[in-house]
């Protein structure tokens, strides 16, 4: 075994606690042992991130053995470099491990090179959204990858419905800073969207203007599901370079990281808040 990974494991040893599940199995009837971890210390000393980066600078040239376990040992601390680990091993052969990678470029790579797990993990990207990597969920999109990836193990089967069940509101404050013209044209597309969708006349009330955050979606991102629903509530131009945004939906990030991809000279930042 590579000494770094050895030295690795133990390093990290100190930051999980390992217990025994006991329980009996339905079918056999017999008493099952497994070991399990639970994560004490998610934070790496900066002596384990740099044996890290070393280990995963010859993954090329680690066995098999090596890489299992060194992905056992990093997979609660170190998303990027579980990439790299898959990455090898698909270029090794084991094409199905496409589907576990995370990073889009490479899937598409892989994609374009006929691998069809990286195609079903494409699909699912664009099925269910991956927007903090930049992918908004698109039907059609995602009907394209289903079919690139043909006729693969456990392959769920095709649905187009856009339904995403009962709702479960939560409220939300986004905060963009930065460039006063900027902010000037998201006051200004939200204000023309209440006008079409909203309700203009609740701003002086303080009601609400109640813009379809699903009709924002599609300006800012081109995705128009109700995945995204929800409603703009109210604007707050506290100084000239910042401005609230208060929105109604069952989830803060989609728009988020549509407002940070459309406006990318601009800061956004988001708090969940309680009424």
């Amino acid at each position: 075994m590579n000494t770094n990974i050895e030295r690795l494991s133990q390093m990290l040893k100190r930051h999980s606690h390992f217990w025994t599940e006991a329980f009996k199995d339905e079918e056999t009837g017999e008493d099952v042992s497994i070991e399990r971890r639970d994560i004490l210390d998610p934070d790496l000393s900066d002596e384990e991130r740099q044996l890290i980066k070393a280990i995963a600078a010859d993954i090329p040239n680690l066995t098999d053995d090596e890489l299992h376990q060194f992905r056992e040992d990093i997979m609660p601390f170190d998303s990027e470099t579980i990439d790299l680990i898959y990455i090898e091993r698909v270029r090794r052969g084991e094409e199905s491990l496409a589907e576990s990678i995370e990073d889009v470029p490479t899937l598409r790579v892989l994609c374009d090179k006929g691998n069809r797990w990286a195609a079903y993990a494409l699909f699912q990207k664009y099925y269910l959204g991956d927007e903090k990597q930049g992918i908004f969920i698109n039907r059609q999109k995602a009907k394209g990858y289903y079919d690139l990836a043909g006729e693969i193990p456990y392959k769920d089967k095709w649905d187009d419905s856009d339904d995403p069940g009962e709702p479960n509101p939560g409220t939300y404050e986004y905060v963009l800073t930065g460039n006063a013209t900027s902010l000037d044209a998201v006051e200004t597309l939200i204000r023309d969207l209440c006008k079409r969708f909203g309700i203009p006349e609740n701003e002086e009330d303080g009601l609400g203007l109640y813009v379809p955050q699903r009709a924002l979606m599609k300006v800012l991102v081109g995705s128009d599901t109700e995945y995204y629903r929800g409603n703009i509530l109210y604007l707050n131009r506290e100084a000239p370079d910042r401005l609230v945004i208060t929105s109604e939906a069952d989830n803060g990030d989609p728009l988020l990281y549509a407002l940070r991809q459309a406006y990318t000279n601009l800061d956004v930042e988001i708090k969940k808040t309680e009424w």
